[in-house]
């Protein structure tokens, strides 16, 4: 049967149709299933299957080798907008790689009650698994119920999202991160009016979020000789005090004038590499300092390696034996979108029928898809079930360190589901008037 919604009797019996068990058990088995940057095949796989069964058309987009972006399309009538619910497919970490201090999860994928309430343990269940197991349970809700709307609702999984590049030695798809996969979406046919991605907001509504700037500052010119010869020879490594010293000065001056709406920028001096280890009976001929600054959205790029490459001119002109370079490789631009958009409305309005009251607005430091989707016209937010309920007692240094409440993904596919209803049951022209001045 196939029927219009025409009252709170017909959205309510949609709602009836979100299956809490299913999602539960479609966020286990994709965390069981490990997906770190560079490796999402086999949960790309699992998406394509999820979009099948739920009858929707499915385009695949093989960014490079065994790696797919995959797009699920439940089409409308015609004549309304297209609502994205975009995510990741690769995660923040599995628990096995031996830099992490502690483990993601004693077991991957489990379900458990502790403090009174049901929750979901593994690696990406936090970020952003338990979004995709959301947005799959709002249309399957919406198809099982038979409404007809007039705007597609489109299920993209992308590859590449979470925050790592490429740079000297470490090249290849295990450090093509950073919005890889989206970056192509945007540029190859996804072309959505809104966008709502599930990060781990706690179902707060991020509507933006800060700029990334990576680069490194490399002390050239230093003489390679053996240790036997080396007691007058000036050291690269032993000059860099003096480097460290003055970006710790300028990460506060940058910090203190980079408030955006309450949010200070911030810097990160994440990383240190010189000279060659095996090799400890030679000099340093180079070292490289590498840092992460966020910026604020109406500050680009090039304000940021401006200010940086003063920095870096100034202690050349006090130390010409630094030889200091500055080589950027990695920039992301900030993004945000105005609370007068219709996106914004409708989920402070949704989120309100279902929790109560209307959800914060936020800012954050972190990225997400959102800026190669806002890049094509869309109108791209983060609102996602990750983060809301906490485990009391529960730090970073455990071992259940990426968790999700069941009532937080339960309110959260509910929210999505209204936000579907409403956006793709109108005209185009009602939600998106920009479009046709």
């Amino acid at each position: 049967m196939v029927r219009k919604l025409s009252s709170v009797t017909d959205v309510n019996a949609v709602l009836s149709k979100i299956d809490r068990e299913e999602l539960k058990k479609w966020v286990v088995e994709m965390v069981r299933i490990m997906s770190p940057t560079g490796s999402e095949a086999e949960m790309a796989a699992y998406m394509e299957n999820r979009y099948l069964d739920l009858g929707m058309e499915v385009i695949k987009q093989e960014v490079e080798d065994g790696r797919t972006n995959v797009i699920g399309i439940l089409r409308g009538t015609g004549g309304g907008p297209t609502l994205q619910f975009d995510g990741h497919l690769d995660v923040s970490f599995t628990g096995k790689e031996p830099w992490m201090r502690g483990a993601t999860t004693a077991d991957i994928g489990r379900v458990a009650t502790v403090q009174g309430e049901e929750w979901i343990f593994g690696a990406g269940s936090f970020n952003m698994k338990g979004a995709h197991a959301a947005y799959l349970g709002a249309v399957k809700a919406i198809v099982e119920s038979g409404v007809k709307l007039k705007g597609d609702i489109m299920l993209t999984a992308t590859v590449g999202e979470i925050e790592a590049s490429q740079v000297d030695e470490y090249v290849g798809k295990f450090y093509r991160g950073y919005g890889y996969g989206a970056a192509y979406a945007a540029t190859h046919g996804i072309v959505p009016d809104f966008a709502i991605l599930g990060e781990p907001t706690g179902l707060k509504l991020m509507i933006g979020h800060f700029g990334s700037f990576w680069a490194k500052i490399t002390a050239m010119g230093g003489t390679v000789v053996h240790t036997a010869w080396s007691r007058d020879v000036p050291n690269k490594i032993e000059q860099i005090p003096k480097v460290i010293q003055r970006l710790s000065q300028w990460k506060k001056e940058f910090e203190e004038k980079t408030v955006y709406k309450g949010y200070k920028g911030i810097v990160n001096i994440a990383s240190i590499q010189g000279g060659r280890p095996w090799k400890s009976s030679r000099t340093p001929d180079s070292v490289s300092i590498y840092v992460d600054v966020r910026y604020p959205p109406g500050m680009t790029p090039l304000h940021v390696k401006a200010q940086l490459e003063k920095v870096v001119h100034e202690l050349n002109r006090s130390d010409p034996n630094l030889k200091l370079v500055l080589t950027p490789f990695c920039s992301n631009p900030p993004t945000e979108v105005s609370e007068d958009d219709y996106i914004v409305k409708s989920i402070k309005e949704n989120h309100k029928k279902v929790l109560g009251k209307e959800p914060e607005i936020i800012y954050e430091l972190w990225y997400s898809n959102a800026p190669p989707l806002n890049s094509v016209g869309a109108r791209a937010v983060n609102y996602g079930p990750s983060g809301g309920r906490k485990i009391k007692g529960l730090t970073l240094s455990d071992r259940d360190r990426e968790y999700i409440s069941v009532q937080d993904l339960y309110d959260c596919t509910k929210v999505y589901t209204l936000i579907a209803l409403d956006v793709c049951s109108k005209d185009r022209e009602e939600v998106r008037p920009d479009l046709f001045k």
